[in-house]
């Protein structure tokens, strides 16, 4: 039911059998534990056995497993792709719970929609100071006094850039879309006005490349045709908040079939609501992997430096779990526009063809796959392979690219669950620990009266030649890279007992077919990371060499 790579993981095994005789050995030669290993290892997996990936079998498309998530509770987890694995759960969570996510974000406030890279903008913003993008100044140009600019306000306001004033009408409107306004609602507001200084880089480089003179490509046309990239209104619900007894945590963790630690620390859930118009164009909720930017979740592990590449970041999602919380009366399908395309191919799909798959305003039904919500649906899809050789986070699965179409009438409301996954094993191990065992580990530590010896991981990672800016515009990877059958948890007893923090995926019943549905420098850079626990104190020691050399950093954490 499960897929994972069961000859690699047979390797592991042997290497960790190997490592845990070794740091025995050395336990046993050092004075000061008499003998005893360290009570509270980093990470705590190191002294089982390796972690792995694992992910659902679409078998087909309308293959049906019928698992057992809940005690005496019976689901039927129904193939829809199998080019991303997308699968679609009715029923998954009640209308009692439904019901309950939307009340949580009402009362909690949603927002306007931002990517999370835009978003680390605005926490800059109250420290900046200007002496033209100010509050007086926004003021001066909000003529009618409805506190924000619509597009005329805006380009007023601007002409004072070089540039500005030559632009055409569209020009400047894709300007204003693809880089002023940061919410894709087509007004700016005083904070987007008040932190153009801190995207000046941005700003100035694509007027240099808009000027005069610049005719619009036909992709620049499909943009500005296809308007703001989203449209919805959101809020971020932590899991105390949502699920204090572990109901849905329970539930994931059957489906998923996931380490319990991968499912405790991931993203906090998402509540979003559309309003008629609102919508989500094609995107990717993850990035290609790339070894010089550090995964958003497990960027603050990182050494803060104003000269590395580590303060940039990207998105890492391993898995996507979208639930209905309602129906909609019209539109508001989620759509997979190259779900189980076989002339798929990324970086050239799309460039000479007509209609724009991107938009899902427009083209929503000319997706491959496309969902109308009902409440009380899950859907699960898969943002990457596994890696053959490690047996954990591969390439991006082109395929996913998905979206939500416009709504026509009536709300949409959904919620995201991301299983968030760092490409870098020893950076997500550190990452559970800091979460989940750090606080544990203190306590126990000031108990002991005898100090404990050092444990050291070390992890060598080389960096690529390519970078990650827009994860819409992702390109290169093989999507035909295949994963080897293998057993699910509950199949293999020893990682039962070795993995008491494990939990088993959902136990199958049956499983029967159903009708289908409608550029650096040097050879080798490279980034050390040595975590060191001693005492209840760790210590973060990263080195790194770049274009500019070699530099080390080191902190008490």
């Amino acid at each position: 039911m499960y897929v994972k790579n069961e000859f690699r993981l047979d390797l592991i095994r042997l290497a960790f059998f190997c490592f845990l005789l070794g740091t025995r050995s050395v336990a046993a030669q050092d004075p000061a534990t008499d003998g005893e290993a360290d009570p509270t290892p980093f990470p705590p997996s190191e002294a089982e056995e390796r972690m792995q990936l694992v992910h659902l079998d679409p078998v087909k498309v309308g293959h049906v497993h019928t698992m057992e998530l809940e005690p005496g509770q019976f689901y039927q987890v129904k193939t829809a792709a199998v080019k991303p694995p997308i699968f679609l759960i009715s029923d998954f969570l009640t209308s009692e719970e439904c019901d309950q996510l939307k009340s949580f974000a009402e009362s909690k406030g949603l927002e306007a929609s931002q990517t999370v890279l835009k978003k680390s903008v605005d926490s800059k913003v109250d420290s900046t100071t200007d002496d033209y993008f100010n509050n007086d100044m926004f003021n001066k140009y909000d003529e009618d006094s409805n506190k924000h600019l619509d597009m005329e306000e805006t380009r007023r306001a601007l002409i004072t850039l070089e540039g500005v004033s030559n632009m055409t009408e569209a020009v400047f409107q894709l300007l204003f879309d693809s880089v002023v306004d940061l919410d894709s609602n087509r007004i700016m507001s005083s904070l987007e006005f008040r932190r153009i200084p801190l995207i000046m880089t941005k700003v100035d480089k694509w007027v240099k490349d808009h000027d005069s003179n610049h005719e619009l490509t036909p992709e620049e046309i499909k943009k500005l045709e296809r308007g703001p990239g989203r449209i919805s209104e959101q809020v971020w619900l932590k899991r105390q908040e949502y699920d204090p007894n572990d109901v849905l945590l329970k539930r994931l963790l059957k489906l998923t079939g996931l380490h319990s630690d991968i499912i405790k620390t991931s993203e906090d859930m998402q509540v979003v609501h559309y309003s008629p118009g609102g919508h989500y164009h094609a995107h990717h909720d993850s990035m290609e992997l790339n070894e010089t930017v550090p995964c958003d979740h497990t960027k603050h592990l990182y050494p803060p430096d104003p000269k590395s590449h580590l303060m940039r970041k990207r998105l890492c999602r391993y898995a996507t779990i979208l639930y209905y919380l309602a129906g909609t009366k019209e539109g508001g399908e989620t759509a997979f526009p190259v779900a189980d395309n076989e002339t798929y191919f990324p970086g050239t799909w799309g460039k000479n063809s007509t209609t724009d798959l991107m938009d899902l305003t427009h083209h929503c039904k000319d997706a491959n796959l496309y969902l109308k919500p009902k409440k009380g649906m899950a859907v699960m899809w898969y943002n990457h392979y596994i890696d053959e050789e490690t047996g954990w986070l591969g390439a991006l699965n082109k395929f996913s690219l998905h979206g939500g179409c416009e709504v026509i009438k009536g709300g949409k409301w959904i919620a995201n669950n991301w299983i968030t996954v760092d490409n870098n094993y020893d950076m997500q191990m550190k990452f559970h620990y800091n979460r989940l065992y750090k606080s544990k580990a203190n306590a126990t530590s000031q108990e002991d009266r005898e100090p404990t010896p050092t444990t050291t991981t070390n992890t060598q990672e080389h960096v690529s030649e390519r970078t990650t800016e827009d994860h819409l515009e992702q390109s290169g990877d093989d999507p035909d890279h295949t994963m080897q059958a293998g057993q699910s948890h509950q199949d293999d007893p020893s990682k039962q007992s070795s993995q008491e923090n494990s939990e088993n995926p959902g136990r199958i019943i049956q499983d029967e077919p159903d009708q289908q549905l409608g550029v650096t420098k040097y050879d080798q850079p490279m980034n050390v990371v040595e975590l060191a626990v001693s005492d209840g104190q760790e210590s973060l020691t990263v080195t790194s060499r770049d274009l500019e050399g070699i530099h080390e950093h080191h902190e008490e954490l």
